[in-house]
């Protein structure tokens, strides 16, 4: 263990395994601030997910000793500054594993044993600050999880590779000659109409990805799994297919424009892609590909410029000249039941 003296405050780094922290958590020696359940949860997940592959990764956790306690060795008293949900997760997944061995079931039984065996084998770096006031600690919890980068949107997706949302988004936004023509944002988390005449922002195309996974009318996505019934491959097939028959109905490099497209209206654009998936989550990949191909194609025919009347139907404002629908769940599910009759 080396010990630093920086900005007047002693520092160290060590390791612990995760069954001594876990044991000094138990004993109280190792104390916790109070922690978000949710968080916890979303931890405890992507434990489970990831323990037969070994890629599980963590930064550091942050502690706070007493005056004296780094040069006594390795501290077994500690108050945590950051890392209390990754802690609190990995207590819990010590008490599924030992649970899960006194299971009658021999699959169960595997699984408990694999936990423990991480649990045992693996250690986490605790980086341990010496003698920091209550004010020191607090400031520096806040530093810690308000001034660090989040990693951008289009890095998420790029670099992702256990989100299968994200793999398929990238394939898709990669491989689509005519989507790239008609333009797809990657900077900005939305598109800004009437100026940028791009398609769709890298987050609204997500948004679309995640409406052919679950079949269901998507108005936030999240970084939380999707459950997928087809292969990664079939998804990204049928999304080639959906975007073809979409720029069959309006030419990509005109699509965007809010001047001439109304489909430039990305409610309309999300609404498109949910009637074209509508009930369709389970169903085989021969008839998903076919049954979006005639639902698109019943759009033909479709006056999808900003001229047409039936567009005031739909909640909305005037701006600039330009009607621009409302992204509210009401108004689009009224869009989706007039494509639905439009498809009759």
């Amino acid at each position: 263990m080396i010990v630093n003296d920086v900005f007047s405050k002693q520092q160290s780094i060590a390791a612990y395994s995760i069954l001594e922290l876990t044991a000094l958590i138990k004993n109280g020696q190792v104390k916790l601030r109070e922690v978000n359940k949710l968080q916890v949860r979303a931890i405890k997940k992507y434990i489970l997910e990831n323990t037969n592959s070994e890629r599980i990764y963590f930064p550091p956790i942050v502690s706070n000793v007493k005056e004296g306690s780094l040069y006594k060795g390795k501290p077994n008293e500690m108050t945590i500054i950051d890392g209390n949900q990754r802690l609190k997760a990995l207590c819990q997944i010590e008490e599924l594993g030992y649970r899960a061995i006194k299971s009658e079931k021999e699959e169960d039984i595997k699984k408990g044993y694999k936990l423990l065996h991480f649990l045992e084998d693996t250690k986490i770096a605790t980086l341990i600050f010496e003698s920091l006031s209550d004010d020191e600690v607090d400031q520096l919890y806040i530093d810690l999880n308000t001034k660090g980068k989040k990693v951008a949107l289009s890095k998420r997706i790029a670099f992702d590779s256990r989100n299968k949302l994200n793999q398929i988004t990238n394939k898709v936004l990669l491989s689509n000659k005519q989507l790239k023509t008609a333009g797809v944002e990657e900077e900005k988390r939305a598109v800004v109409r009437p100026n940028n005449k791009k398609l769709l922002s890298l987050s609204q195309l997500r948004q679309i990805v995640a409406i052919f996974l679950t079949g269901k009318m998507i108005y936030r996505t999240s970084d939380e799994g999707y459950e997928a019934h087809l292969d990664g491959k079939e998804y990204i097939e049928l999304l080639n297919i959906w975007f073809y028959e979409l720029f069959e109905m309006y030419p990509p490099e005109d699509i965007g424009d809010l001047n001439k497209s109304m489909i430039a209206n990305n409610p309309l654009l999300l609404s498109i892609a949910y009637y074209a998936n509508k009930g369709l989550e389970k169903r085989s990949f021969k008839d998903r590909k076919q049954e979006i191909q005639n639902r698109m194609k019943q759009l033909q025919d479709v006056n999808w410029s900003i001229n047409n009347p039936a567009w005031k139907e739909f909640k909305g404002i005037k701006r600039s000249g330009l009607y621009f629908l409302s992204n509210d769940k009401v108004t689009m599910e009224n869009l989706v039941k007039w494509l639905q009759k439009q498809g009759r």
